[in-house]
């Protein structure tokens, strides 16, 4: 049988699948398809799969995140408790920016005149205070219904220690309006945490995006059927895990960064069978660049997030984007200043060398003029680069402006691209106390391994893994990936004083929801594991850090070790711990996994010495200079050839340029390159 899994970029969309029985691997692209991605995905999906043997698709998508950005997710209304109308508008009183006092907040996404208060309160303990008023549901749902809404989230103040009033408003809600009976979010459920700003903001995101979100999936189910392209759906999430469609669609902030979640995972996997255990990610596609940063084997996470200025707090691998894409625009303001994105030319009309329209300089077309790129070799195995009209657009917006050849604007355009890429690595390493000369760079996308030497030789890196098939390396992490469910409870306590069997208590509930997740996932039992984790902080603090707990079964000991690992954790992030029991417990988090086999990596046989390549052409690099360089071509390259370099590697899903270093091809298919 066979197992594929789809990203869908801003330019191409991906497919890689893989044989189980063989481990081979065969990948496809497609030109992404707007407004509507479904024709793109089921044109890359055929390229890369055979129909009679197709058993699961795991697909990776930009829906939500897209949805969010371009605020067209469903009409949704809000029913909170009296006095907590205005917590979207209140938010916290921090600032992004500290010192813009023009800094604009992003509308709520749900307008004052669709947020209803109702008299109800539940106290901090879960007790009632005052009862539910069901006829002020039953007026709200009254009014909800007139104008027009698509969807409801419901919040009330201390749910998440007593859901009751919640699970009671949303069965008067379906008795009102059946037709929004699949449409109700409670906050209870989507997330069960103290704060009542991002537990607010949380669940109206989860609203927003519901209905949209189980359109598409029903949608795309019903056509792949139609084609009998699959058996199976799975959904990566933002986490780094898979889950079956129709948890998605009742939670669909799961999926909110769920494209750039493969390249990290693909990347970790990567690093295992490597031996790298601590690597910088760079996803360089056609509109951004993704970077993160994994250490001991585990990509970084987080617990909350935002999105187009909207708070969402859910478990998610910490990813930073910046705008610098291979269809990154490049142009010159009026006071003769150079940028590169983050405006981005897409698949459409996409870079001007791509013939479809686009007049626009972009980063594409720069590295066709530098000869990085082969006017003769198509791009993802569609495009016919036209190097006149890169020419052209390099000239008329970038060159003439500021008095340089094409050549020398060419070259300005990749500096500057190159130095946002570096910039947002930086980000992940540097200022998180991290030397860069720990790390080994992971480029990938379709533009990642063009760039990605020259970066790790500006931050110091000493190594450079380019990915067996690195402009696909986010779909081969979602078929590396692990089903995964994340689960969390409120539980507040002084650690010295939290009896081992309360904390347990607490577990054993997590645990068995998780199991039947997992099983309604198909996992058999023997492929699940379970993993604990406490979010913890000194007394009086405002913010936790999440720490492992070794067993789902505690003991003092363990209890104590976890209390250990968080000064740990805070003396790292911050600096400084401190020597006293004053640790409290705030949350109680439990993931369940579900293993799923993993693809084999690895070249048809093995060579030694050097690889010949097929031909040479000239190159100018990020100083100017001009050199004849060999062209070898991936397919031909086995785990054991070495390639000389400066060099340039053609495959059909991403171009490799190496201006420097000692490269090898490993044996798992990777290229890996030492710098000096």
């Amino acid at each position: 049988m066979t197992r594929a899994a789809v990203d869908i970029g801003g330019t191409f969309t991906d497919v890689v699948t893989v044989d189980e029985r063989t481990g081979g691997l065969i990948q496809a692209k497609s030109l992404t398809t707007y407004p509507d991605p479904t024709p793109g995905f089921l044109n890359a999906l055929t390229k890369a799969s055979d129909r009679a043997a197709l058993e699961t698709v795991g697909y990776g998508t930009t829906l939500a995140t897209n949805a969010v950005l371009t605020r067209s997710g469903a009409r949704t209304a809000l029913l909170t408790t009296a006095g907590f109308r205005d917590v979207l508008e209140i938010r916290r009183t921090h600032r992004s920016s500290l010192f813009d006092i023009y800094e604009q907040i992003p509308e709520p996404i749900v307008p004052r005149p669709l947020r209803f208060e109702i008299p109800e309160r539940t106290a901090s303990d879960g007790s009632e205070v005052e009862p539910l008023d069901e006829q002020a549901v039953r007026d709200a749902a009254s009014r909800i219904r007139q104008a027009g809404v698509e969807s409801i989230a419901v919040c009330y103040l201390f749910s998440f220690m007593n859901p009751a009033h919640e699970l009671r408003t949303r069965e008067i809600i379906r008795e009102e309006i059946p037709a929004l009976a699949d449409d109700v979010t409670i906050s209870s459920e989507a997330l069960p945490l103290h704060r009542e700003y991002e537990r607010t903001s949380t669940t109206v995101m989860n609203a927003y995006l519901t209905p949209l979100v189980r359109s598409y999936f029903s949608r795309l189910r019903a056509e792949l059927q139609e084609s009998r392209l699959f058996a199976w759906l799975q959904m990566m999430q933002s986490n780094g895990g898979l889950v079956r469609p129709e948890r998605a669609a009742s939670f669909p902030i799961l999926t909110l960064l769920s494209g750039p979640a493969g390249g990290v995972m693909a990347s970790a996997y990567l690093g295992e069978l490597l031996g790298e255990a601590n690597l910088l990610t760079l996803d360089m596609g056609g509109t951004s660049c993704d970077v993160a940063g994994i250490t001991n084997g585990e990509p970084d996470t987080r617990l909350d997030f935002e999105i187009g200025g909207y708070a969402v707090s859910y478990p998610t691998l910490d990813i930073h984007t910046v705008g610098a894409g291979g269809g990154s625009i490049a142009k010159v303001d009026e006071f003769g200043r150079m940028s590169v994105g983050p405006d981005s030319a897409g698949s459409d009309p996409g870079p001007a060398c791509y013939g479809r329209g686009g007049e626009l300089p972009t980063v594409t077309d720069a590295n066709l003029l530098l000869g990085v790129y082969d006017p003769e070799y198509r791009l993802g195995g569609e495009i016919n680069p036209d190097l006149d009209l890169a020419a052209r657009a390099v000239e008329t917006h970038v060159g003439r402006p500021l008095g340089l050849s094409v050549t020398e604007a060419a070259v300005g355009i990749i500096r500057l691209v190159n130095a946002n890429m570096m910039h947002a690595l930086r980000t992940v390493s540097i200022e998180r106390g991290r030397d860069p000369r720990d790390f080994a760079l992971v480029p990938f996308g379709g533009a990642g391994p063009t760039h990605g030497v020259h970066i790790a030789e500006e931050l110091a890196l000493r190594r450079v893994v380019i990915p067996p098939i690195p402009g696909c390396n986010s779909a081969l992490g979602i078929l590396s990936s692990d089903v995964r469910h994340d689960l969390v409870a409120t539980l507040r306590a002084r650690m010295t004083r939290l009896p081992p069997s309360e904390l347990g208590e607490a577990l054993s509930t997590m645990a068995a929801e998780a199991q039947r997740e997992l099983e309604e996932d198909g996992i058999p039992p023997e492929m699940r594991r379970l993993q604990a984790s406490l979010d913890m902080r000194y007394a009086g603090q405002a913010y936790e850090l999440n720490v492992p707990l070794s067993s789902i079964r505690p003991d003092p000991s363990t209890m104590g070790q976890a209390v250990a690992d968080f000064h740990t954790a805070h003396e790292t992030r911050y600096g400084h711990a401190l020597a006293d029991d004053m640790v409290d417990l705030v949350n109680v988090r439990l993931t369940g996994l579900g293993h799923t086999p993993k693809p084999v990596l690895g070249g048809e046989g093995t060579a030694s010495g050097k690889a010949e390549p097929r031909t040479r052409r000239r190159v100018v690099s990020v100083l100017g200079q001009e050199t004849a360089v060999p062209i070898y071509h991936r397919e031909d390259l086995r785990p054991g050839h070495t390639v000389d370099t400066p060099c340039i590697i053609q495959q059909l899903d991403s171009t490799t340029y190496l201006p420097l270093g000692e490269a090898r091809v490993h044996a798992t298919g990777s290229i890996v390159v030492d710098l000096p």
